[in-house]
């Protein structure tokens, strides 16, 4: 009998009741929902906490949540959707659609490497200037989102304003990319996360479909699976009296009420998805089972929706990358899916093909490992242990000359993509991440290889060698260059 067919062991909703509620009290989550499913049925859903706590307003399937890079997923499939009419190919290469004029003299990217996250482009700043503006009037971000994204321009606020003003267009984004940015490598070589590159796969469904890439998905995807209550439309949410509030930790670390959206304006296809628990429900069933009748109301054949979920590229370690989608083998079991993260905003969708289920995680808080909370969904119905870890590398008896090798400071052009390697007092190896800097122990687990250790999961960081010696770090799925030393 293969595990697909097993039945979960006795107790095991129970169980994941308990764990649940203790990650949500541990977090100190405001709202989360959370379902488990086959293609026909629901096996578990729960809503966990408040979408509005000061009002007590209890979470439902109904409730409208962020999904951040989730919405990833939904640009592959709309460029997909555009292959299997014929009107491109994900071969055809970038300056085909694009002004690019980056790749002069070279060979440019195609489409699928930008699906990949594989074009070569590096973290920029562009949607830190595109977020700021929204942030504005909000009572616990603004402070901390003007001097974060203050850190990336010399001119102050109105350099800050004019770079939004810049890359907000189509055409100013790859005009400032074309002039600004170094490349990190030749196509199809080396991962490194871009939302760019998504906002730049939206615009070229917008070209190709000749309309906006939110009307676009909407007419091909959502309305044909019936997501009736998932949009790209700000306003409808903030009307709408089941969608959540948002939430974030102040300086101190209290969870505070923080009600302003983060928004990119046209810049849609790499985050600014809406939806809720019912809605992503039939947007999984269709990737983890693309033969039925989703497949078919989409007119997107099953093998193109396959190829979404097939890693070509590495992505961390024991993790591959395909269209929009993460791969990767935990236990013996191969899981993919994709998270999402913005302020107010912690996502996961995914299914684990062995045993034929998939799985939902939105919360109303930004920092949280939603994936953790899926793998603890599918450990729960698999009979595994809840606190197993999906990265629990051993350490590594390096030699002082590694530890020394990989000592020093990383950075993206992204102001929070940060990252410091050192020696503290007591001699042991640590990790300062992001901005403002957080302190965390860390171990070699390679040559390589760090694990960083965060309250919840252990983090893993791949130093990247040109010539023997380290040229850059490979964490939270960028490429970080080295910029010199502690």
């Amino acid at each position: 009998m293969s595990r697909e067919t097993q039945a979960p062991p006795a107790g095991w909703s129970e169980a994941l009741d308990e764990a649940l509620t203790a990650f949500v009290e541990r977090t100190r989550t405001p709202g989360m929902a959370v379902s488990l499913f086959t293609v026909d049925d629901v096996l578990y859903e729960r809503g966990l906490g408040h979408r509005d706590r000061e009002a007590g307003a209890p979470v439902d399937a109904d409730t409208v949540f962020g999904v951040a890079s989730v919405t990833k997923s939904f640009t592959a499939l709309a460029l997909q959707a555009l292959a299997a009419d014929g009107r491109l190919g994900l071969g055809d290469p970038v300056t085909r659609y694009l002004p690019f004029t980056l790749w002069d003299g070279r060979t440019p990217p195609t489409l699928r490497h930008f699906l990949q996250h594989a074009s070569g482009l590096p973290p920029t700043p562009t949607m830190t200037w595109l977020r700021a503006a929204s942030q504005e009037d909000d009572p616990v971000a603004a402070g901390p989102t003007l001097r974060e994204a203050l850190l990336t321009v010399t001119g102050g606020e109105a350099e800050l304003a004019a770079r939004a003003a810049e890359v907000s267009t189509l055409e100013g984004m790859v005009a400032w990319l074309d002039g600004n940015v170094e490349l990190l490598d030749e196509p199809g070589k080396l991962f490194s996360y871009s939302n760019d590159g998504f906002c730049l796969m939206g615009g070229v469904v917008e070209q190709v479909a000749g309309r906006p890439f939110d009307a676009f998905v909407e007419e091909r995807v959502l309305r044909p699976l019936g997501m009736a209550r998932t949009t790209f439309d700000l306003e409808r949410v903030l009307a709408d009296p089941n969608a959540t509030t948002l939430y974030e930790r102040d300086e101190s670390g209290e969870v505070q009420r923080s009600p302003a959206w983060q928004t990119t304006g046209r810049m849609l296809g790499g985050g600014m998805l809406k939806s809720t628990l019912r809605d992503l429900r039939e947007w999984v069933r269709l990737l983890m089972a693309p033969e039925g009748r989703r497949s078919a109301a989409v007119g997107v054949p099953p093998a193109l929706v396959h190829e979404m979920a097939e890693g070509a590229v590495w992505c961390g370690p024991g993790a591959r990358y395909g269209l929009g989608l993460r791969e990767a083998t935990l236990r013996g079991l191969r899981f993919v899916g994709h998270s999402g993260g913005l302020k107010g905003v912690s996502s996961f969708v995914g299914w684990v093909p062995e045993l034929g289920v998939g799985g939902v995680v939105l919360t109303n808080l930004a920092g949280l490992p939603s994936d953790k909370v899926f793998t603890t969904l599918v450990d729960a119905y698999a009979g595994l242990p809840l606190d197993a870890a999906a990265y629990e590398p051993a350490p590594y008896a390096a030699s002082p000359s590694e530890v020394e090798d990989v000592l020093g400071s990383y950075a993206s052009g992204e102001p929070y993509g940060r990252l410091r390697l050192f020696s503290g007092d007591d001699g042991q190896l640590r990790c300062g991440v992001g901005l403002p800097e957080a302190e965390v122990p860390a171990f070699m687990a390679g040559p390589d290889e760090v694990a960083l250790r965060f309250a919840e999961y252990l983090a893993p960081v791949t130093l990247l060698r040109r010539d023997g010696r380290v040229w850059a770090a490979h964490y939270g799925s960028r490429v970080l260059r080295r910029v010199g030393p502690t």
